[in-house]
Formats: C-alpha cells, structure tokens, sequence
C-alpha cells in the first residue's frame, strides 16, 4: 500500500486523478495568461514584428500588438529607423492602451529617453565625466544635449566663459560655445519633472585632482599658454593650470611675458612646486633653455664696449641689457662721468647708452660695466632703437670725444 504524502500531487503518488485535481491544473495555467491591465506611461519589452515608413508594429507581450506611429518615428534618428528589422528588441512607451479602432499606440522614442533618463542616474551616481554638446543659450546658463535629453548647466558650474562686465560680452561668448562639446559631470535628475543639470567646473574639479595625483616635481611636461599677466604666464599642463613666474621664463632679462609669448604658445617646462591644499604648480621654461651665460665668455669679454638699453633704475645704479639680451649693472660708483645729481634725471628708462664691461662673473651670473671707463662717457642715445646703434657708431663716438679732449688739453694754459 502506497503512503500518503500531502505534499506530492496524488497522481505521482499513485492515486488516480480527481475533479479537483483538474480545478487546480486548469487554474495553473490560466495564471500564466493573467495580466495586470496595461496603463498609459508603462514601459514594455517589444518585439519588432513589421517595419515599413509609415509605422512599425511591435510585439508587446500582452495578448495583442501595438504600433509605433509616424510622428513618433520622425522624432528618431533616421539612422536608427532604418535599423529597426522584425525580431529587434526595443523598449516601448504606452501612449495610447487603444484608439478609435482599438489598437495599443507606443511610442519608441519615449522608451528610448526613458532608457537615457536610466543611463542619466547611473552616470550621476557613478560620478563619471561625460561630453555633451551645447545646443543653446539662455539668461541663466546653457543648455546641453545628452543623448536624447536636453540639460542645463548654470552659469554658477560654467567656466568655459570668463566672468565679463559687460552683459553684452557675456552673451557672445556663450553664444560661441553653441554647437561646441564640453566636459560636464552630472549633478542632478528627475525624471518626473525633467530636470537634468550638468556641472562644468565639477567635472573639472575632478580632472584637476585626477591630474594633479598623476604629476611630480622635476617632471618636463608640455602644455598651452592660456593667460598672460605682469607676473608671469598661466600654461595648461593636461587639465590644470601652472604659472610660469616673469623671472623663469628665460636666461634674458624679461620685462613682460608678452615680449616672447603669447596665448596658444606651446611651450616645455619642468615642474618646480606643488601645492595640492591650493592647487597651485609652480613652473620653469628657463631650465629647459640653452644657458647663454655657459658661453658668454666665448661672445663677450672685460673690457668690450657694448650698446646697452637701460630697463631700471634705482639708488646705487642703473640695470641695462646687453645686446645678447644678459642683464648687467653699472654701478654708481662707475657712473661719476655724468655729475653728482640724481641719475634719474640723467637717464631714463628705454634709454640706449654705450658702456664697457668691466667685470664678468658666471658663477653668480653677474656683469659689471662702467661709464666712466669709458672714452666717450657722455655717448648717450635717447630713445633710438637697438639695432639703429652700431659698434661703428660707438667707435665713432670714442673718436670725437678723445679729439675734443686733446684740442682742450691743448689750449689749456701751460702750468696750470
């Protein structure tokens, strides 16, 4: 005799079937045709069953099809419609649970923005930089396309523009950013009120501290001038900006950054701080330029005579740069030639004047020169270019005065 067990169906306990078994196999499989009744706003997996150019067709899974419309196809990429093939999986939006005649409208393009609006979140909670493109302005920012989604970035996480004065300027430059691809995070989503807001300098904070963990002092990098000021030069080195002080630009003596570069300049320079508490990096071209005091010896020696222009003048004399572009200084003490008053009214700056050098350090980087070694100490051109001085000129000018001085020496009463 066979044991009972009211867990197992009777049948494989050996008992014949029953009414009620029946009941309840019947019942079975109707509950795998039940279904909660579709609502507008649902999304659903499809099947493309027939595409043509005026609808689509889709399997929907719901005991009966649904169609895709022509507007709705005319809001896709053409692209994408051409590649909707029967047996595609795409995901379907229920506008309509049916129409006049009955039918399931969807729409493919609400499905695919709802799979944007999906891929959104993920993006923000991963907090991964994305690319978006900007497609228009308005008063309080820009707005960018992400996909199928339309975003906004507030001009408070812009810093493409530059913060202007003038209202006028500010729409320029926003407006020249239409059309053009930016970097942004994205720092918010709502699907239910479609609010999508991208930040720009959140995505640039992260590239800055990605950046800054990849670089190290001594390191020769490459980057663009972007910024020029009486100080120095700002250069993107790869997402974060560097200064280049005024006096490590070059070996020469360098009044404004402007006099030898400009913004888009490509330029080498090694890595000399960084302060990652305030980001800032500090930076050197000069170390990476041929040193021309290693072969000054070589161009110049004690006792040339050299046309110099006077860049600053201060109590115990005057700075001036050789033609080699070298910064040397003639003392006050080697200047006795031009009076006892103050030299500021004597000589200005700009001012090119005939010196000799009279000492040459390389160790300490230093020239020496003096007026009053020289034969002709009051050779003084004024506001006369470079290259309109010559050493002939110089000669020249030696010449007339050691004449002038012999005719005086001459004339002088004898005994005196």
């Amino acid at each position: 005799m066979v044991a009972h067990n009211p867990s197992t169906p009777l049948q494989q306990q050996g008992y014949p079937a029953t009414d009620n078994d029946e009941m309840n196999d019947f019942a079975a499989m109707l509950d795998q045709y039940l279904y909660a009744d579709p609502s507008r706003g649902q999304i659903l997996d499809a099947i493309v069953l027939r595409a043509d150019a005026h609808e689509i067709m889709v399997d929907v899974g719901l005991k009966r099809d649904a169609f895709v419309p022509r507007a709705d196809l005319d809001r896709l990429d053409a692209e994408y419609v051409r590649s909707l093939k029967p047996g595609m999986r795409v995901k379907a939006y229920i506008l309509q649970t049916a129409n006049a005649e009955g039918e399931m409208i969807v729409s493919i393009n609400k499905g695919l923005e709802l799979a944007d609006w999906e891929e959104a979140e993920k993006v923000r909670d991963g907090g991964d930089i994305i690319r978006v493109t900007i497609v228009g302005t308005n008063r309080g920012g820009l707005l960018a396309r992400y996909k199928r989604l339309t975003g906004f970035i507030p001009m408070s996480q812009v810093i493409s523009i530059a913060r202007f004065t003038s209202e006028d300027e500010m729409n320029h430059a926003k407006g020249d950013l239409v059309d053009n691809p930016v970097e942004v995070k994205i720092i918010e989503v709502d699907r239910v009120v479609n609010r999508l807001i991208f930040s720009e300098r959140a995505a640039q904070n992260q590239i800055q501290r990605v950046r800054m963990n990849e670089l190290s002092v001594g390191m020769d990098v490459t980057g663009r001038v972007v910024g020029l000021v009486d100080f120095g030069a700002f250069v993107d080195i790869g997402g974060v900006d560097g200064l280049i002080h005024i006096s490590k630009l070059d070996h020469r003596f360098v009044q404004h950054p402007g006099e030898l570069l400009a913004i888009g300049d490509v330029v080498d320079v090694r890595i000399e701080s960084i302060d990652s508490k305030t980001n800032r990096i500090s930076l050197n071209r000069k170390v990476l330029l041929p040193d021309p005091w290693s072969t000054l010896n070589e161009t110049h020696k004690e006792g040339d005579v050299v046309t110099v222009r006077v860049t600053n003048i201060a109590d115990f004399g005057v700075f001036v740069i050789l033609p080699n572009g070298l910064q040397g200084l003639i003392h006050s003490s080697n200047m006795q030639t031009l009076g006892t008053g103050n030299v500021r009214n004597m000589l200005r700056e700009s001012d090119m004047i005939a010196a000799k050098i009279i000492s040459i350090d390389t160790d300490r980087q230093r020239i020496g020169l003096s007026l009053d070694q020289l034969a002709a100490p009051k050779a003084v051109v004024a506001d006369v270019a470079p290259e309109e001085i010559t050493a002939e000129a110089v000669v020249e000018a030696e010449s007339t005065v050691e004449a002038e001085s012999t005719v005086e020496a001459e004339a002088a009463p004898q005994g005196i």
